[in-house]
């Protein structure tokens, strides 16, 4: 019994006892720490990625769908892609194995989650043999709603009053610029600077030579003539490249988008280039500019632009839906059969109809220019044209109803009564068109 006792007094060795079992926990703790900061670099590393996979694969799907590309062919890129990238993030840290990833795809959004089990060096002495690492990721693809506006902008010479046209330009170069600080991927701009003419590039079969007969001709002021041929002997120009200065087509392709089918009626009629009045045009800057997304080119342009001649609302109109058509003389825009487009039409305007044109009961005058235009703009609304129409310092009533019956709604109808308050209207159409067509899908 007392060497019992003796046997149970003794500590002799009860350091080595005790480390021997306080080695496992005191491994845990101290190489736990290396294990969960592995851990904590490998979820960091494929969160990134993932995140990284999720915005790449919603732009590849995005850019596809606005190139309307086949949806299961997007799809599959797109997952391949992420795949890729969430994969490659374990190779960048030397870790061998790929994470299990489900990936899902919709029109709307890009799923990621992934899962990898980090293997331990240190922990295992205590059963944990790995460590979850776990991610997940979601973008909203943005939406392939392509949107085509057309500022079709008067630069009559009336507009040198009170400096309208520079206030009109410094508005329309602000518009522009959000649009491209905003949404520049999505969107193309057009510009139709008009007065009496419009001056664009259009090729020569598209307008009428000088010796066509049997039709009513422009006599050099703001009516015609009524006889067969131009006032003016010249020779039409023969290249396509040349800017023309342009006048109304003859009723009813006046009020269509229709291309020029070869019938003289169909063309546009055309001023003599040399003519100073053309001329004016040239040396305006004013000529018209096809949809792009060359957003500092179009604002470069505007800064360049000087008011001369009278006013040609109805051929503005008709110019404008033109541009937002794939048809001659303008062929930059989708077709509108496209369900990813938007197209706009903005058309601004200080004064009256001052340039006469052949209405729908064949009479060439004010009244049916106006008339025309009237016409012109309930068809471009037929055909999906959203509308939105300024009456810029005007002061004749009539103005006022032919722009407001033109636009799409009560609301793309805007007064401007003093002639520093454009750029609040333009900022109020920026402002109509991101929540009425860039947010629809």
């Amino acid at each position: 019994m007392r060497r019992l006792l003796d046997f149970l007094r003794d500590q002799r060795g009860n350091t080595a006892i005790i480390f021997g079992l306080a080695v496992v926990p005191l491994v845990a703790l101290g190489g736990g720490s290396i294990d969960f900061a592995q851990r904590a670099r490998i979820h960091g590393a494929m969160q990134s990625a993932s995140d990284t996979a999720a915005l790449a694969a919603a732009r590849l799907l995005q850019e596809g769908q606005l190139n309307r590309g086949d949806w299961d062919t997007l799809k599959s890129q797109a997952q391949a892609m992420a795949a890729k990238l969430v994969d490659a993030s374990l190779l960048d840290l030397g870790v061998n194995g790929k994470p299990d990833l489900n990936i899902q795809i919709t029109q709307a959004t890009v799923t990621i989650t992934a899962h990898y089990d980090v293997k331990t060096a240190f922990l295992g002495v205590i059963g944990l043999n790995t460590l979850p690492a776990s991610t997940f990721a979601e973008v909203n693809v943005p939406d392939p709603i392509l949107v085509e506006i057309v500022l079709a902008l008067d630069y009559s010479l009336s507009m040198h009053t009170n400096n309208k046209y520079t206030r009109m330009t410094s508005a329309a170069r602000d518009f522009i610029a959000k649009v491209g600080a905003n949404r520049a991927d999505r969107t193309k701009i057009g510009i139709v600077p008009f007065s009496e003419f419009v001056y664009a590039d259009v090729a020569d079969t598209d307008v009428r030579s000088a010796d066509t007969s049997g039709g009513h001709v422009w006599d050099g002021g703001s009516s015609w003539d009524g006889g067969s041929t131009w006032g003016g002997s010249w020779t039409p120009p023969t290249s396509s490249a040349t800017a023309k200065c342009l006048l109304n087509r003859d009723y009813p392709y006046s009020v269509t988008s229709e291309t020029p089918n070869g019938a003289s009626a169909s063309k546009w009629r055309q001023a003599d280039p040399d003519s100073s009045r053309c001329k004016a045009y040239e040396d305006g800057g004013l000529k018209a500019r096809d949809l792009t997304d060359d957003f500092t080119g179009l604002s470069n342009a505007l800064a360049g632009m000087h008011p001369v001649g009278w006013t040609n609302i109805s051929l503005a109109a008709e110019m404008g839906w033109h541009m937002l058509t794939p048809n001659e003389p303008f062929e930059t825009a989708r077709d509108k059969s496209d369900p990813y487009v938007r197209k706009i039409l903005v058309l601004l305007t200080d004064g009256v109809q001052t340039i006469e044109a052949i209405g729908p009961t064949g009479d060439i005058s004010i009244d049916g220019a106006n008339r025309t235009t009237s016409e012109l703009c309930e068809n471009a609304k037929a055909d999906d044209i959203s509308i939105y129409t300024i009456a810029y310092d005007v002061d004749d009533t009539s103005v006022y109803d032919l722009l407001s019956a033109c636009a799409s709604t009560s609301g793309a109808y805007f007064e401007v009564h003093d002639s520093s308050g454009i750029g609040d209207v333009f900022d109020a159409i920026y402002a109509s068109i991101a929540e009425t067509a860039w947010l629809s899908r």
